[in-house]
């Protein structure tokens, strides 16, 4: 599961542009790998990225605009290691 989020955060990229660290709640995140990277060329949304990322066992979605040269978090995975653990256990237990 998931939850849309889009707000404004704060991004360290790498030399290349592409995000490497970012900043949200307070929290720090190592971004650990890209799964997917978006890029828009017409429209509304053209000069927009859309970099699907993990952190640790989270999954996000970042959206950099070059308009104007903003970060924002569009999506979070809220599941973790614990939360799937548990969801698991929940369902033994049931069965």
């Amino acid at each position: 599961m998931s939850r849309s989020i889009n707000e404004p955060i704060s991004v360290r990229t790498s030399q290349y542009g592409a995000p490497g660290r970012f900043f949200w709640q307070g929290k720090s995140y190592y971004i650990d790998a890209i799964d997917r990277i978006w890029r828009s060329t017409q429209g509304k949304r053209r000069g927009t990225r859309v970099y699907k990322v993990r952190s640790g066992n989270r999954s996000f979605i970042l959206r950099y605009d070059l308009r104007l040269k903003r970060w924002f978090l569009v999506r979070a995975s809220w599941r973790t290691r614990l939360g799937r653990s548990l969801e698991r256990f929940a369902a033994r237990v049931i069965a």
